[in-house]
Order: structure tokens, then C-alpha cells, then sequence
């Protein structure tokens, strides 16, 4: 009797309890994000790119729609990016120092 508890407990064990053993221990992959389809909340987009270097913001907006200087910064203007309020609203990113040190949005429409 206890030797059907053993193989009971093993065959549930391996066919159950870990049907894919490697995708337990993998690291989590940071995906890349279709921003083409994408509209962002304006919390998911500060919490998103508050603090990142220009080269995260690069790999993950790709290319800004307009470059300026402000203030003797860098500023980057992202198009239609952010949904708020049932209005889509332009993105401005200020970087200082290679970071991202400041978010403001406008012409919402």
C-alpha cells in the first residue's frame, strides 16, 4: 500500500506539479513594446520612462517626432501617445544629465 502512495506521489510529481520545468526558473524577459498600436496611460508612461537613459527610451519609443532645446536640455516630443481623459495627448520628455528628469504632456485632442 505505501509503495502506490510512492508512485502516486512521484507521478503526480513530475506530470502535474512541474509540467514545464524551465519556464519556472527563467528570468523575466523585458519585451519591447509595439508603440505603434500602443496608447499609454499617463501613469503607465511616467512610471514607465521616469528616470530611464535616452538609449531605454530609444529601444523602447523609437525615434522622436521632434528634438528641441528647453532650458539648455534636451527635449523630446512623442506624437499621440498618451490616452487621458478620452483626449490623445502629445508626450515631452526633458532630460538632464542622460536621463529622463521631467514629463509634460499637450495638445490633447
Amino acid at each position: 500500500m505505501t509503495s502506490r502512495k510512492i508512485f502516486f506521489i512521484l507521478i503526480f510529481t513530475f506530470f502535474f506539479a512541474f509540467p514545464f520545468p524551465g519556464t519556472a526558473f527563467e528570468k523575466e524577459a523585458v519585451t519591447q513594446i509595439d508603440t505603434a498600436e500602443k496608447l499609454f496611460t499617463v501613469i503607465e508612461f511616467e512610471s514607465t520612462f521616469m528616470n530611464r537613459r535616452k538609449e531605454e527610451v530609444l529601444k523602447i519609443l523609437g525615434e522622436p517626432d521632434n528634438k528641441d532645446k528647453v532650458q539648455d536640455k534636451e527635449v523630446w516630443k512623442y506624437k499621440q501617445v498618451v490616452k487621458d481623459k478620452e483626449k490623445i495627448w502629445d508626450q515631452n520628455i526633458m532630460f538632464d544629465f542622460g536621463r529622463v528628469n521631467y514629463i509634460w504632456s499637450d495638445n490633447g485632442k
